[in-house]
């Protein structure tokens, strides 16, 4: 019995990254990637610092675990994939909807994806991982655009990749902002837009 209990924190694993990855995430927003350090992780989780090597080797190691799960948080809070069975306008919308809520209620995530793509001159381990995020990220609005092009809802002459890292390069300006300092956040999606309707407001072509 004695031994089982000594080994409760290597039995529970994948619990136990991912309250390691929470607490980490936690600290980099607190401090900055810079400072972080596996001892204040382990204080953090309440285990010992042999406890967490155990689950997490290195702060190499760390921070590809703390990319991971901040990516991973991120999709989850993603509408379902494009549809060109459903309307491509609604779904920009609530591709869009889903990005300004995780800013609002989630923010600490964006606060600590900010600090990873400052850190991954240092950590090349997860440069490749940040890329294929944001990749994967800007192509759903390339798919939604295409899919509205051919529903005439957007131009015909919308480029959907080059105008989706328009859309995500201005609405990523405000994961650095916080949840107070949103009020601009819709103004701007309002006015991409508009430029990228078929019909504007008035009725007339663009």
């Amino acid at each position: 019995m004695e031994k089982s209990t000594s080994l409760q924190h290597y039995v529970r694993g994948p619990h136990r990254r991912g309250e390691i990855a929470k607490a980490a995430r936690t600290l980099i927003v607190e401090k900055g990637y810079a400072a972080l350090r596996t001892r204040d992780v382990a204080e953090r989780v309440g285990i010992s610092l042999s406890t967490m090597h155990f689950h997490v080797a290195t702060k190499s190691d760390l921070v590809a675990l703390v990319a991971e799960t901040t990516m991973d948080a991120f999709l989850s809070l993603l509408p379902p994939a494009p549809s060109p069975d459903m309307p491509a306008q609604k779904q920009l919308r609530t591709e869009v909807q889903a990005y300004y809520d995780s800013l609002l209620e989630h923010g600490e995530l964006a606060a600590c994806y900010v600090q990873l793509t400052q850190a991954a001159s240092d950590e090349p381990r997860i440069r490749p991982m940040l890329e294929a995020f944001e990749q994967g990220w800007s192509q759903r609005f390339a798919d939604i655009l295409h899919i509205g092009r051919e529903q005439g809802v957007f131009r015909a002459n919308v480029s959907p990749l080059p105008a989706a890292l328009v859309i995500t390069g201005a609405l990523t300006a405000f994961g650095t902002r916080g949840p107070g300092k949103l009020e601009m956040f819709w103004p701007v999606f309002d006015e991409i837009e508009r430029g990228l309707l078929a019909i504007d407001p008035k009725g007339k072509d663009t």
